[in-house]
């Protein structure tokens, strides 16, 4: 079961504009793999991500309204 959290990280992109990483409660965790995204503007997304952090590995829904991002739930992988 995934654990909703709704609170906001910090989104790393590389040059070409891909998410590669977020911070969350002073943990910075990679993006391994985009699974699924969610929305009907390219202001308003949600991504479905494999990610990698200290505690493991996990699944992790993002969303973006423009230039704020959030993670909603995480998921055990």
């Amino acid at each position: 079961m995934g654990h909703l959290l709704n609170e906001p990280i910090t989104a790393e992109h590389d040059p070409a504009g891909r998410l590669t990483a977020y911070r969350w409660r002073g943990s910075r965790y990679t993006v391994d793999e985009i699974l699924k995204t969610y929305g009907s503007s390219q202001e308003a997304l949600v991504y479905r991500v494999r990610i990698n952090g200290e505690h493991g590995v996990a699944i992790a829904e993002l969303s973006r309204d423009a230039n704020r991002w959030r993670i909603r739930h995480v998921f055990p992988a």
